[in-house]
């Protein structure tokens, strides 16, 4: 008896320390998959902004410095376009200028509601069995545009991802030191590719 109430305490200890905010900072990594094949033109990444007001100002400015570098590696290596050129180049008449805002990056890590009585129900049987152990949500809004050298908008792509994700001592985002770099990188791959799809496949400008 003394030894489940030991139990008891510890599962307690657990779940009351368990809730915790995050935001996810990446890193947003190189594509899956490189393009069927590059568009005839060159592109150039802006710097990639952070507007979320609940994060403070310098570390929005940092995240922002390291995603616009990570996200010109993953342009570049995905192919997507002739060239990726970056300042003091300048855009050309057919080029292409992609801008990315994240408005929201916000995580938190809770307890699971069932894990405390499910733990001690199953003589710990629910932690060792992947019974979920945390929710993680995520509220991430992120919006990814294309523009000419002019400034007029040739693609643009708004998604949110929302979601509410159980999580197991088994699974990989329980240790994993870069909570929400996956789903980061699903909302960006999204906004890429719906744009992508929006963009003229002949560059305006160009010889018919």
């Amino acid at each position: 008896m003394k030894t489940l109430h030991y139990m008891a305490a510890a599962l307690l200890s657990l779940s009351l320390t368990g809730c915790v905010s995050f935001n996810p900072a990446g890193p947003i990594s190189e594509p899956t998959q490189k393009a069927s094949a590059p568009r005839q033109q060159a592109v150039m990444v802006d710097n990639v902004v952070v507007s979320d007001s609940s994060i403070n100002a310098e570390v929005r400015k940092n995240l922002s410095s390291q995603f616009t570098a990570q996200l010109n590696k993953r342009i570049e290596r995905g192919e997507y376009f002739r060239e990726v050129i970056s300042f003091p180049a300048t855009l050309g008449e057919q080029d292409a200028l992609l801008k990315l805002e994240f408005s929201s990056l916000k995580g938190k890590r809770t307890p699971h509601p069932g894990y405390f009585p499910g733990a001690i129900l199953t003589l710990t049987g629910w932690i060792w069995f992947n019974g979920p152990i945390y929710v993680d949500k995520y509220d991430l809004t992120g919006t990814l545009s294309f523009e000419d050298a002019q400034g007029k908008t040739l693609a643009s792509s708004q998604k949110t991802l929302r979601l509410n994700q159980n999580t197991g001592l088994w699974d990989d985002d329980y240790f994993n030191l870069a909570l929400g770099s996956t789903q980061l990188n699903q909302l960006v791959e999204e906004l890429l590719q719906d744009s992508l799809q929006q963009l003229p496949t002949t560059p305006q400008g160009s010889a018919q």
